[in-house]
């Protein structure tokens, strides 16, 4: 919520990019240890667990791209 309020204000919003790119890398372990717990729950949710891992991935690239055009 935090982030998302750095990001909406012009004055901060390169501030926002940074901790949402820090948000992002961050979480990306804590999601992939998801994926292995989640090995024996249905398939749905493991399903929604691994297409969780590449989703980051435009997440941080976009994060950077504000941080530097910001």
């Amino acid at each position: 919520m935090t982030t998302g309020a750095l990001l909406l204000v012009p004055r901060t919003r390169r501030l926002g990019a940074l901790a949402a790119v820090a948000l992002f890398v961050s979480v990306f372990p804590a999601n992939v240890n998801m994926v292995r717990l989640w090995r024996d729950r249905p398939w749905p949710m493991r399903i929604a667990a691994i297409a969780r891992l590449p989703l980051q991935i435009p997440m941080i690239t976009q994060a950077l791209k504000v941080f530097r055009n910001a």
